[in-house]
Protein backbone atom coordinates (compact mmCIF):
# COMPACT_ATOMS: atom_id res chain seq x y z
CA UNK A 1 0.00 0.00 0.00
CA UNK A 2 2.78 2.38 0.89
CA UNK A 3 4.39 1.60 -2.44
CA UNK A 4 1.20 2.53 -4.29
CA UNK A 5 0.99 5.85 -2.49
CA UNK A 6 4.58 6.66 -3.37
CA UNK A 7 3.95 5.89 -7.07
CA UNK A 8 0.77 8.00 -7.05
CA UNK A 9 2.57 10.96 -5.46
CA UNK A 10 5.36 10.69 -8.02
CA UNK A 11 2.81 10.69 -10.83
CA UNK A 12 1.14 13.86 -9.49
CA UNK A 13 4.55 15.58 -9.25
CA UNK A 14 5.40 14.71 -12.85
CA UNK A 15 2.11 16.11 -14.11
CA UNK A 16 2.52 19.39 -12.25
CA UNK A 17 6.12 19.79 -13.44
CA UNK A 18 5.21 19.35 -17.09
CA UNK A 19 2.14 21.57 -17.06
CA UNK A 20 2.67 24.96 -18.96
CA UNK A 21 2.99 28.05 -16.83
CA UNK A 22 0.06 30.40 -16.86
CA UNK A 23 0.60 33.38 -19.20
CA UNK A 24 1.61 36.47 -17.32
CA UNK A 25 -1.19 38.93 -17.14
CA UNK A 26 -0.42 42.62 -17.82
CA UNK A 27 -1.48 45.24 -15.38
CA UNK A 28 -4.00 47.48 -17.19
CA UNK A 29 -2.22 50.45 -15.68
CA UNK A 30 0.94 49.50 -17.60
CA UNK A 31 -0.78 49.74 -21.01
CA UNK A 32 0.04 52.95 -22.83
CA UNK A 33 -2.52 54.01 -25.39
CA UNK A 34 -1.03 55.13 -28.72
CA UNK A 35 -1.88 58.79 -29.36
CA UNK A 36 -4.54 59.24 -31.98
CA UNK A 37 -3.56 61.68 -34.73
CA UNK A 38 -6.32 64.23 -35.12
CA UNK A 39 -6.08 66.26 -38.34
CA UNK A 40 -5.99 69.99 -37.87
CA UNK A 41 -9.14 71.72 -39.00
CA UNK A 42 -8.85 73.14 -42.51
CA UNK A 43 -9.22 76.87 -42.53
CA UNK A 44 -11.04 78.35 -45.50
CA UNK A 45 -8.81 80.32 -47.88
CA UNK A 46 -9.17 84.01 -47.30
CA UNK A 47 -11.10 85.71 -50.04
CA UNK A 48 -9.21 88.30 -52.03
CA UNK A 49 -10.43 91.81 -51.81
CA UNK A 50 -12.02 93.04 -55.03
CA UNK A 51 -9.80 95.30 -57.16
CA UNK A 52 -9.66 98.90 -56.02
CA UNK A 53 -10.79 101.77 -58.24
CA UNK A 54 -7.14 102.40 -59.17
CA UNK A 55 -6.56 98.73 -60.06
CA UNK A 56 -9.78 98.68 -62.07
CA UNK A 57 -8.54 101.64 -64.11
CA UNK A 58 -5.40 99.69 -65.01
CA UNK A 59 -7.37 96.52 -65.78
CA UNK A 60 -9.69 98.52 -68.02
CA UNK A 61 -6.75 99.97 -69.96
CA UNK A 62 -5.02 96.60 -70.45
CA UNK A 63 -8.28 94.90 -71.44
CA UNK A 64 -8.88 97.57 -74.09
CA UNK A 65 -5.30 97.25 -75.36
CA UNK A 66 -5.42 93.46 -75.67
CA UNK A 67 -9.06 93.16 -76.71
CA UNK A 68 -9.85 90.92 -73.74
CA UNK A 69 -12.76 90.88 -71.28
CA UNK A 70 -11.80 92.54 -68.02
CA UNK A 71 -12.69 89.31 -66.21
CA UNK A 72 -9.81 87.55 -67.99
CA UNK A 73 -7.28 89.82 -66.28
CA UNK A 74 -6.25 89.37 -62.66
CA UNK A 75 -4.23 91.49 -60.26
CA UNK A 76 -0.96 89.78 -59.31
CA UNK A 77 0.26 92.52 -56.99
CA UNK A 78 -0.44 96.13 -56.14
CA UNK A 79 1.69 98.23 -53.84
CA UNK A 80 2.52 101.82 -53.05
CA UNK A 81 5.76 103.23 -54.42
CA UNK A 82 7.80 106.41 -54.59
CA UNK A 83 9.23 107.04 -58.04
CA UNK A 84 12.37 109.13 -58.48
CA UNK A 85 10.94 111.26 -61.28
CA UNK A 86 7.74 112.62 -62.75
CA UNK A 87 7.78 109.86 -65.40
CA UNK A 88 6.90 107.32 -62.70
CA UNK A 89 10.26 105.60 -63.02
CA UNK A 90 9.84 104.60 -66.68
CA UNK A 91 12.71 106.11 -68.68
CA UNK A 92 12.34 106.46 -72.45
CA UNK A 93 14.60 107.98 -75.06
CA UNK A 94 13.74 111.58 -75.81
CA UNK A 95 11.54 112.02 -72.77
CA UNK A 96 12.62 114.63 -70.26
CA UNK A 97 11.49 113.82 -66.73
CA UNK A 98 11.42 116.26 -63.82
CA UNK A 99 13.66 114.82 -61.11
CA UNK A 100 11.15 114.99 -58.30
CA UNK A 101 9.95 112.23 -55.99
CA UNK A 102 6.49 111.20 -57.17
CA UNK A 103 4.23 108.97 -55.06
CA UNK A 104 2.19 106.34 -56.82
CA UNK A 105 1.55 102.63 -57.19
CA UNK A 106 3.06 99.65 -59.01
CA UNK A 107 0.35 97.34 -60.31
CA UNK A 108 1.19 93.99 -61.91
CA UNK A 109 -1.55 92.27 -63.90
CA UNK A 110 -1.66 88.90 -65.61
CA UNK A 111 -3.41 88.07 -68.87
CA UNK A 112 -3.03 84.87 -70.91
CA UNK A 113 -0.21 83.77 -68.61
CA UNK A 114 1.96 86.86 -69.13
CA UNK A 115 2.66 89.62 -66.56
CA UNK A 116 2.10 93.29 -67.35
CA UNK A 117 3.51 95.95 -65.05
CA UNK A 118 2.03 99.44 -64.80
CA UNK A 119 3.14 102.47 -62.81
CA UNK A 120 0.27 104.67 -61.71
CA UNK A 121 0.22 108.16 -60.22
CA UNK A 122 -1.22 108.49 -56.73
CA UNK A 123 -4.51 109.95 -57.95
CA UNK A 124 -4.76 107.45 -60.84
CA UNK A 125 -4.66 110.14 -63.50
CA UNK A 126 -1.49 108.81 -65.15
CA UNK A 127 -1.25 105.11 -66.04
CA UNK A 128 2.17 104.29 -67.49
CA UNK A 129 3.06 100.86 -68.93
CA UNK A 130 6.38 99.58 -67.64
CA UNK A 131 7.00 96.19 -69.33
CA UNK A 132 9.19 96.83 -72.36
CA UNK A 133 8.92 94.64 -75.44
CA UNK A 134 10.92 96.51 -78.10
CA UNK A 135 13.09 99.62 -78.38
CA UNK A 136 14.14 100.71 -81.88
CA UNK A 137 16.70 103.50 -82.43
CA UNK A 138 17.89 105.22 -85.59
CA UNK A 139 20.66 107.80 -85.40
CA UNK A 140 22.99 109.55 -87.83
CA UNK A 141 23.00 109.32 -91.60
CA UNK A 142 23.04 112.22 -94.02
CA UNK A 143 19.65 113.39 -92.72
CA UNK A 144 20.89 113.39 -89.12
CA UNK A 145 18.23 111.08 -87.72
CA UNK A 146 17.74 110.63 -83.97
CA UNK A 147 14.52 108.66 -83.75
CA UNK A 148 13.32 106.23 -81.11
CA UNK A 149 10.34 103.90 -80.93
CA UNK A 150 9.35 102.13 -77.71
CA UNK A 151 6.75 99.36 -77.77
CA UNK A 152 5.42 97.95 -74.51
CA UNK A 153 4.16 94.40 -74.13
CA UNK A 154 0.70 95.78 -73.42
CA UNK A 155 0.52 97.36 -76.89
CA UNK A 156 1.25 101.01 -76.11
CA UNK A 157 3.67 102.69 -78.48
CA UNK A 158 5.76 105.77 -77.63
CA UNK A 159 8.07 107.54 -80.01
CA UNK A 160 10.39 110.53 -80.07
CA UNK A 161 12.24 112.36 -82.80
CA UNK A 162 14.72 115.16 -82.78
CA UNK A 163 13.64 116.55 -86.16
CA UNK A 164 11.49 119.66 -85.94
CA UNK A 165 7.74 119.18 -85.66
CA UNK A 166 4.97 121.74 -85.89
CA UNK A 167 6.24 125.17 -84.87
CA UNK A 168 9.70 123.71 -84.41
CA UNK A 169 8.68 121.65 -81.37
CA UNK A 170 10.45 118.47 -80.40
CA UNK A 171 8.35 116.00 -78.55
CA UNK A 172 6.74 112.70 -77.76
CA UNK A 173 3.68 111.15 -79.24
CA UNK A 174 1.93 107.94 -78.42
CA UNK A 175 -0.32 105.44 -80.14
CA UNK A 176 -1.56 101.89 -79.81
CA UNK A 177 -0.89 98.84 -81.95
CA UNK A 178 -3.82 97.83 -84.12
CA UNK A 179 -5.39 94.43 -83.28
CA UNK A 180 -3.55 92.87 -86.23
CA UNK A 181 -0.22 94.41 -85.22
CA UNK A 182 -0.84 93.43 -81.61
CA UNK A 183 -1.43 89.78 -82.51
CA UNK A 184 1.65 89.63 -84.73
CA UNK A 185 3.79 91.31 -82.12
CA UNK A 186 2.41 89.09 -79.32
CA UNK A 187 3.33 86.00 -81.37
CA UNK A 188 6.92 87.27 -81.67
CA UNK A 189 7.20 88.13 -77.99
CA UNK A 190 6.00 84.71 -76.84
CA UNK A 191 8.04 82.77 -79.42
CA UNK A 192 11.47 84.44 -79.39
CA UNK A 193 14.01 85.04 -76.64
CA UNK A 194 15.40 88.40 -75.55
CA UNK A 195 17.98 89.73 -77.98
CA UNK A 196 19.88 92.87 -78.96
CA UNK A 197 20.07 93.46 -82.73
CA UNK A 198 22.32 95.80 -84.69
CA UNK A 199 21.83 96.76 -88.34
CA UNK A 200 24.17 99.76 -88.31
CA UNK A 201 26.55 100.76 -91.08
CA UNK A 202 30.13 99.55 -90.57
CA UNK A 203 32.32 101.74 -88.38
CA UNK A 204 34.21 104.33 -90.40
CA UNK A 205 31.53 104.85 -93.06
CA UNK A 206 30.89 108.54 -93.75
CA UNK A 207 27.55 109.72 -92.34
CA UNK A 208 27.24 106.35 -90.62
CA UNK A 209 23.68 105.27 -89.79
CA UNK A 210 23.21 103.46 -86.47
CA UNK A 211 20.09 101.30 -86.27
CA UNK A 212 19.47 98.99 -83.32
CA UNK A 213 16.63 97.00 -81.79
CA UNK A 214 16.44 95.77 -78.21
CA UNK A 215 13.86 92.98 -78.20
CA UNK A 216 12.46 91.67 -74.91
CA UNK A 217 10.91 88.34 -75.86
CA UNK A 218 9.75 85.74 -73.36
CA UNK A 219 10.15 82.67 -75.57
CA UNK A 220 13.11 80.38 -76.26
CA UNK A 221 13.65 80.53 -80.03
CA UNK A 222 16.52 82.52 -81.51
CA UNK A 223 15.79 85.10 -84.17
CA UNK A 224 17.04 84.10 -87.59
CA UNK A 225 18.49 86.69 -89.97
CA UNK A 226 15.11 86.78 -91.70
CA UNK A 227 13.27 87.26 -88.39
CA UNK A 228 15.61 90.09 -87.46
CA UNK A 229 14.93 91.87 -90.73
CA UNK A 230 11.19 91.49 -90.20
CA UNK A 231 11.50 93.10 -86.76
CA UNK A 232 13.54 96.02 -88.10
CA UNK A 233 11.02 96.57 -90.90
CA UNK A 234 8.10 96.34 -88.45
CA UNK A 235 9.61 98.96 -86.14
CA UNK A 236 10.56 101.36 -88.93
CA UNK A 237 7.18 101.04 -90.68
CA UNK A 238 5.39 101.55 -87.36
CA UNK A 239 7.43 104.67 -86.70
CA UNK A 240 6.58 106.06 -90.14
CA UNK A 241 2.85 105.48 -89.55
CA UNK A 242 2.78 107.50 -86.35
CA UNK A 243 1.69 111.15 -86.65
Amino acid sequence: MRRVLIIFALFIWLISACAPESAATQDPSDVVDEPTSIPAPTEPSPEKDPPSALENAVIEQLAANLGLPEGDIRVVSSEKAEFGDACLGVAMEGVMCAQVVTPGHIVVLEADGLPYEYHVSEDGSHVQPATLALVWKREGGIAGFCDTLTVFRSGEVFASKCKGQDEGAMGIFADLLTPKEQQQFFDWVTAFAEEKLDASDPTGVADRMVVTVDFYGTGSKSLTASDQQVLFNFAQDLYQELP
